[in-house]
């Protein structure tokens, strides 16, 4: 069975629908993402379901790096991981980097994450570093974690393309 999806532009009405993203932190940082957008200054997607439902949700940054939209927030529904949600979102994410004239895409991932890693490895991320992340979680706490940083160069395909 083939699931019909839509790939779009986050609007304001669907961030009541994102809790499952990761709480009501995520979702106030999802809404500062989509205030950024208004200005340009990034493009946040979601990928939803023919019935309207949203399954998974991310961001491309178009400030921290003059040479590179910086892929953050990305998310996919716990319940449908692993068939082609995030390959789908994070080609979404890539074409609005190449659409802004960039020919690098950035991305980090959790250092204890090996199947998100995976993924972007197999769609031609190479590991570049690594840093110290962290993100407002609920109950006013910070997390602090590790991350390994990844890039693409976008004007070469991708591998098996």
């Amino acid at each position: 069975m083939e699931l019909r999806l839509t790939v779009r532009d986050l609007e304001p009405t669907d961030l009541g629908d994102l809790d499952w993203s990761g709480g009501s932190e995520h979702v106030r940082v999802m809404a500062e993402a989509l205030q950024a957008s208004y200005a340009d200054a990034m493009a946040v997607l979601v990928v939803a379901l023919a019935n309207g439902r949203l399954v998974a949700t991310g961001a491309v940054d178009f400030r921290p790096d003059p040479a590179a939209g910086e892929l953050t927030m990305l998310a996919v529904h716990e319940h449908l991981q692993s068939i082609g949600l995030g390959t789908r979102l994070v080609a979404a994410l890539e074409e609005r980097t190449r659409a802004r004239g960039l020919g690098t895409a950035r991305l980090t991932v959790e250092h204890d994450n090996p199947r998100a890693r995976a993924l972007y490895l197999r769609l031609g991320y190479r590991e570049v570093g690594s840093r110290v992340e962290s993100w407002p979680v609920a109950g006013g706490r910070t997390y602090v974690t590790t991350t390994v940083v990844l890039e693409r160069d976008l004007t070469r395909p991708r591998p098996g393309q």
